[in-house]
């Protein structure tokens, strides 16, 4: 029997019992406590089942030096769309070694959790400002990408951190590499890999190629080195040079 015919059900058969007797103290629904109905509903059924699925999180690897996440190791507030729905505000984090997306929560126990998100279901999230995409690009697997844009330009940026053996310091036996990033640029509905300046600059037409290497030169800007802002501030300015002159 489906979860909500369930819940119709026991609703139905709880108010007739409170009900019944003119001795029966009604419940309080607008405080919504240990004694209300809604409360024993979620407690009999649970969270969502939707967005709290998965497997329970835990660290893993305790004598590995530095964190695993991108953009570092704190939870932010955004939000994750599962297979069409949305959620918004919710704590997540983005461990870019395993690929695994990280929601905390508190369930009604008081308890708090830390549980691993199905990728299967993620389609989208965002940390903060940060947006994300579970997609396939240039016949790559489905992957996690950052997802920047501006007009017909789009940026894809895929993270992942290694872990190397280190011998710096005895109380760890491994540590996590910095982030490490492979881009891909969406123009006109075909997705190019890049790795530097001349490469991104050979996706665009001729006649606005020698104004992107201006902007390169004038910023200083080194696509290996880049950080997300700056990603945006060359995409917006390639952006414009690409939008077609208003009649």
């Amino acid at each position: 029997m489906p979860r909500s015919t369930l819940q119709i059900l026991l609703c139905t058969l709880i108010v007739i019992t409170l009900t019944g007797t003119g001795r029966a103290q009604p419940l309080n629904s607008a405080l919504p406590g240990k004694d209300s109905l809604s409360w024993y509903i979620d407690m009999k059924y649970g969270l969502d089942q939707e967005l709290f699925n998965g497997l329970q999180y835990y660290k893993k690897y305790v004598n590995y030096k530095g964190d695993p996440f991108y953009p570092e190791g704190k939870f932010y507030k955004g939000s994750v769309t599962l297979k069409g729905i949305t959620y918004d505000d919710v704590q997540l984090k983005y461990n870019c070694y395993t690929q695994q997306l990280i929601l905390g929560y508190t369930d009604f126990k008081e308890q708090y959790n830390q549980l691993i998100i199905n990728n299967i279901q993620v389609d989208s999230f965002s940390l903060g400002n940060y947006r994300f995409k579970n997609i396939a690009l240039a016949d790559q697997r489905v992957l996690i990408y950052q997802f920047m844009e501006a007009g017909p330009v789009n940026c894809y940026i895929h993270w992942r951190r290694e872990i190397h053996a280190t011998h710096d310091d005895l109380r760890y036996s491994h540590e996590y590499t910095g982030p490490i990033r492979s881009f891909f640029i969406g123009y006109r509905g075909e997705f190019h890999p890049v790795d530097n300046r001349k490469t991104i600059i050979m996706i665009f037409p001729e006649s606005i190629q020698p104004d992107i290497k201006k902007y390169f030169r004038r910023e200083h800007l080194r696509i290996s080195k880049a950080n997300p802002g700056e990603i945006q501030d060359l995409l917006s300015f390639i952006g414009k040079l690409s939008e077609p002159i208003p009649r």
